[in-house]
């Protein structure tokens, strides 16, 4: 009896630890920078936004898909976007989940979740966590023509393959235990990561 007593003070106490842990680690999280680090992977009505700057530079082929697609009004846009996550503290923090939201020129175009634990080391530790955002443009460009539908989502993306009018919010949440903890406001991602920049 008395062993099997002291291994269940063990197990609260091995437990209590844990939860201190994920508390110093929430702790953690309102110290760290969260910042635009680079985007990949731009696709306009399943062309690669990369090759081309304008309408003038689509082929014959990409101009007919992409007319195609505004006439069954939908404009498909979808690109990666790599969010550095900085943690300048002396502890540890944990994140486990992510949830997001994305803007084109303070409209809001899409939103989601990551679900993934994501460590970010003390001291200038930094992890680097990417964030797919898809969503049709057609609903915020209807009526106007499909070469204006088409230069708009092209200059999403400068020369340098940045995105020049998204923005973001994140907001991470940990688990302790089995209860979800979550930030309570969201990070918003300026700077690089926003219009006219």
């Amino acid at each position: 009896m008395k062993k099997i007593i002291s291994i269940f003070i063990l197990s609260a106490m091995l437990t209590s630890c844990s939860i201190l842990e994920e508390l110093v680690a929430i702790a953690a999280i309102t110290k760290c920078e969260f910042s635009f680090h680079s985007a990949k992977d731009p696709v306009l009505a399943g062309i690669d936004v990369m090759k081309v700057q304008s309408f003038s530079d689509l082929t014959f082929f990409d101009g007919q898909k992409a007319v195609a697609n505004i006439l069954q009004k939908k404009l498909p846009f979808g690109i990666t976007t790599n969010i550095e996550v900085k943690n300048p503290g002396s502890t540890g923090a944990v994140l486990n989940y992510i949830d997001w939201i994305s803007y084109i020129d303070d409209i809001q175009i899409s939103t989601g979740r990551i679900e993934k634990r994501v460590e970010i080391a003390p001291n200038g530790g930094t992890t680097i966590v990417p964030i797919r955002i898809e969503t049709d443009l057609f609903e915020y460009l209807e009526g106007d023509s499909p070469k204006t539908m088409l230069n708009f989502g092209l200059n999403l993306i400068d020369a340098g393959g940045q995105p020049t009018r998204l923005s973001l919010k994140v907001k991470p949440s940990v688990v302790i235990g089995s209860t979800t903890v979550q930030y309570p406001d969201y990070f918003i991602i300026t700077k690089e990561f926003s219009s006219g920049n």
